[in-house]
């Protein structure tokens, strides 16, 4: 009987592709699949149905993708999913990327020898089609993410609208000198910059890219930012940050500096995380939707993987502004 060693001698490709080959991996070039299915062909190759049932049988494993545990939105998330899940009967392994893609396309290697049944993905630095074309056909969802829902299901907030809202409720009350911070550059904080500057031109102000501050996420990287703009000359009467962390380190900074907030200088945190309530005054956020999220998560991972097949789901949730004492 042949085996996978007669068709790479056969075919003159490697063990390794013939694997992929035969397990219909991704990433295989159309020569290399057309010399190893002539060879299969030629040599009446008959696959183990037994080895492929135990290679293909499920064994309840979800990876769930995420930058850093260390952010406090990707840790409530991630426990939430995985108590969604755990009602199912999946089982959780969470896959820290720290920003690496290389990192993450390991992720997505281990999908494909199916050492889990699918991946969620709360935070990609490829873009969808990219996903894809690493997945294949393995059940692959975003959660949290903002792609375009082409080629994957995809659940997130409307990052835009959130920030929007932040900012349009500023500028309402005078604001003119607004600044926005965001953590890595990604398409999800793109979106988040494109509802920045939506507010202002709803109101007919300028807005530049000098409004604009990245890799600032932590309340130290608030504390730090804000004790050099409040030092300026020009100081911000109004800031969005990209978490709650980072407002509070603003607060901080404010008091450091004698500034008073919301008077001089108002601002508004994003996620309504428990911080927000023990700061003073009190934090203005926008409250994310990770409930409802994850709920719909779930109800479309099972289907996934009962092998239900219907067009990429593509669900929207729009934010919440929550006023308080910072505003």
């Amino acid at each position: 009987m042949p085996t996978i060693h007669d068709i790479s001698r056969h075919s003159g490709v490697s063990k390794s592709t013939v694997s992929r080959v035969l397990n219909d991996h991704p990433h295989v070039s159309k020569e290399s699949r057309d010399k190893v299915m002539r060879a299969v062909r030629e040599l009446e190759y008959v696959r183990n149905a037994r080895g492929v049932q135990l290679r293909l049988q499920s064994n309840h494993m979800v990876g769930v993708i995420v930058p850093d545990l260390n952010r406090p939105y990707f840790s409530e998330l991630v426990s939430v999913l995985g108590k969604s899940f755990s009602e199912h009967g999946l089982k959780v392994v969470v896959h820290q990327t720290y920003f690496s893609r290389e990192q993450e396309r390991e992720v997505y290697g281990k999908l494909a020898r199916r050492e889990m049944d699918a991946v969620v993905i709360t935070h990609s630095l490829f873009s969808e089609r990219e996903v894809k074309e690493q997945v294949g056909t393995r059940v692959a969802l975003v959660c949290n993410e903002t792609f375009p829902g082409e080629w994957l299901d995809v659940f997130a907030l409307d990052e835009a609208d959130a920030i929007y809202q932040a900012a349009t409720h500023l500028l309402a009350k005078g604001r003119r000198h607004l600044i926005f911070c965001m953590d890595h550059r990604t398409p999800l904080q793109d979106k988040r910059w494109e509802g920045f500057k939506a507010a202002h031109r709803h109101f007919g102000l300028p807005c530049t890219e000098a409004q604009s501050f990245s890799g600032v996420h932590q309340v130290q990287d608030g504390y730090a930012l804000g004790l050099e703009l409040f030092a300026s000359a020009k100081k911000p009467d109004g800031i969005v940050a990209g978490s709650d962390e980072a407002a509070a380190g603003f607060l901080r900074a404010a008091k450091t500096c004698g500034v008073i907030v919301p008077e001089e200088t108002a601002i508004i945190g994003f996620d309504d995380h428990p911080i927000c309530l023990v700061t003073t005054p009190e934090l203005t956020t926008v409250q994310n939707r990770i409930a409802e999220m994850v709920r719909d998560v779930t109800e479309c991972l099972n289907r996934r993987l009962r092998g239900e097949a219907s067009a990429p789901m593509l669900r929207s949730y729009k934010a919440v502004l929550v006023g308080r004492g910072s505003s």
